[in-house]
């Protein structure tokens, strides 16, 4: 039994996979932290700035800085251990 996961590398960014995902118009499924781990599904609507970050909007309207991804499509972020 293996206890790996796919990470970002350290510093690495989710925001090329945010990109291609929304280019190839394929779902994303995301955790982020919202005042707590939250999960959100969807295709990505639009991708914009606000305030000097890049966001991105599902379908649905919901608005998640990609600075707060925690993972996307089964890929963590490297300094995420909790789950």
């Amino acid at each position: 039994m293996s206890d790996t996961r796919k990470t970002l590398p350290p510093k690495g960014s989710f925001e090329s996979q945010i990109v291609e995902l929304f280019e190839q118009k394929q779902p994303a499924s995301v955790l982020y932290d919202d005042n707590g781990v939250t999960r959100a599904n969807g295709l990505i609507a639009a991708i914009f700035e606000n305030e000097g970050e890049k966001w991105f909007r599902l379908m649905d309207a919901t608005e998640i800085c990609i600075g707060s991804l925690i993972a996307v499509n089964g890929t963590f972020a490297s300094d995420y251990s909790e789950c």
